[in-house]
């Protein structure tokens, strides 16, 4: 079922696969751009309004790239009926509407699954499909907020997190749950609805970080102590120091010229405190590139705290190819590696975002529409 033209994907292990993307917001975006990297045809599907602006979501050309674009008007009186032919043509649906808003227009889940039984339809929401939450308005900071991982990373609020973080997690799970989905159909040939709660995800997520949900270990976490914390260098940038063990503390003491500190046992404030002062005093005469350099061959957990710019320059990074560059525009590259006898299988997609509707009419003749069908339904402004 797939159509690799004017694409630009690698040959990955979901070559062969296409999916139906239906999503406008970021977790539909980095689930499907998951999928793409390995190989997948993915097909946004997007507003005939848009048609000829860039295919992007919220602006970023990471999360557009590779994949292709058709166009069809959800509210006209014939969605429904194209919708119903494109699910036929393809592998997998992604969508991020409200519960129950596709079947209430009259094309939903059930609706496909008769249609199509194999179909993978994956919906992700922020709180699920069903409970007392479903259908409340949120963004990421308000699923991180209830999930417990806002509390689990700093227990300290308030503070307001900069990043999305449950958004991408959830992106991940369902990405992963359509691959377990896919690999079930292989047997089965019984197609799923994925219910993707990015709440829960996040929730996941906390518990690894918290070590529980028993209100006595909620808000405790991993102790920042001497041994573990962020310490001001000499060129103003920061460094991490995680070396929580005896053998990486007796590295970092070593390293920074203070092995009379290998035996210190700080049990209470007063002595931590004089601790990173010490330690906060070494660190500040030389550029953290320099004590990670000098400390990181030691074992001594050391690392550089990278912003912005200084991700994309990291030694490291270019090395591995940890950023690909795409219409000029630095990106993460898939951190999915696959190496086989003969070396290393890159899995990013590195093909340049669609333009809205630039690929309708070749995804409506795969889905079985004639060149005079596609002219009527453009006519119509169905698509």
């Amino acid at each position: 079922m797939s159509s690799d033209a004017g694409r630009g994907a690698p040959i990955g292990p979901l070559r062969g696969t296409r999916v139906l993307d239906l999503t406008r917001f970021p977790p539909g975006a980095y689930c499907t751009n998951v999928l793409a990297d390995l190989g997948a045809d993915v097909i946004r599907l997007e507003s005939p309004s848009a048609t000829g602006q860039p295919s992007l979501v919220v602006g970023q050309v990471g999360l557009g790239k590779a994949k292709r674009s058709a166009t069809l008007n959800m509210r006209h009186a014939r969605a429904n009926e194209v919708l119903a032919r494109l699910c036929g043509a393809v592998d997998v649906l992604v969508e991020n509407n409200n519960p129950g808003e596709l079947e209430q227009r009259g094309y939903g889940y059930p609706h496909a699954a008769a249609d199509h039984p194999g179909l993978i339809w994956c919906s992700i929401t922020g709180f699920g499909q069903d409970g007392p939450n479903a259908d409340r308005a949120g963004h990421d900071i308000t699923y991180t907020a209830h999930s417990g991982l806002l509390g689990a990373l700093e227990p300290s609020l308030p503070w307001q997190p900069r990043a999305m973080l449950a958004v991408p997690i959830g992106a991940v799970f369902a990405a992963t749950g359509i691959m377990a989905a896919l690999l079930e159909r292989a047997t089965t040939g019984a197609g799923c609805q994925l219910d993707i709660s990015l709440t829960e995800a996040a929730t996941w997520l906390a518990g690894g970080l918290d070590g529980g949900f028993t209100g006595s270990a909620m808000g405790g976490g991993v102790p920042i102590n001497a041994n573990r914390r962020l310490y001001l260098c000499a060129d103003g940038r920061f460094v991490t120091v995680a070396a929580a063990e005896p053998r990486t503390w007796r590295a970092l003491c070593a390293g920074l010229g203070r092995p009379e500190l290998a035996d210190t046992v700080a049990s209470d404030d007063d002595q931590q405190a004089m601790l990173v002062e010490q330690l906060g005093d070494v660190f500040a005469t030389r550029p953290a590139a320099e004590w990670v350099d000098l400390l990181g061959p030691l074992g001594a957990a050391v690392g550089a705290v990278n912003v912005g710019p200084q991700v994309v320059t990291d030694p490291h990074n270019v090395a591995r190819g940890t950023i690909v560059e795409i219409d000029g525009v630095p990106v993460p590259a898939n951190p999915i590696r696959m190496r086989d006898a003969s070396g290393v299988l890159t899995t990013t997609a590195v093909a340049s975002p669609a333009t809205v509707g630039e690929h309708t009419d070749a995804v409506l003749a795969e889905a079985g529409y004639s060149s005079a069908d596609i002219e009527a339904l453009r006519t119509a402004g169905v698509v």
